[in-house]
């Protein structure tokens, strides 16, 4: 990720964080888990980890497993996304 996108994210994460609470229409699958309409934190594995984002929402990949800390990969609906380690997935 660039650090343009880095800091997009990161705005895009905060303002989301403001908004109203409500689900994204669809499924998110993480590490082969399927959440349907999902928001708020889910928590990876901590190892290699793979997200599929069917929903409509841009959800993000964060570093810490409380949705704290650096967002660390960013990922549009319909796009899926692996990497070697994180600590959570935000959907809004």
């Amino acid at each position: 990720m660039t650090i343009l996108a880095g800091i997009a994210a990161a705005g895009a994460l905060a303002a989301v964080g403001a908004a109203p609470a409500a689900a994204a229409d669809g499924v998110l699958n993480v590490d082969g888990t399927d959440y349907a309409d999902p928001s708020g934190c889910h928590p990876l594995t901590g190892g290699p980890y793979r997200v599929a984002n069917h929903t409509d929402e841009t959800v993000f990949i964060l570093s810490r497993r409380d949705c704290t800390g650096e967002v660390v990969g960013v990922l549009l609906p319909g796009e899926t996304g692996r990497g070697p380690a994180a600590g959570a997935v935000f959907a809004p």
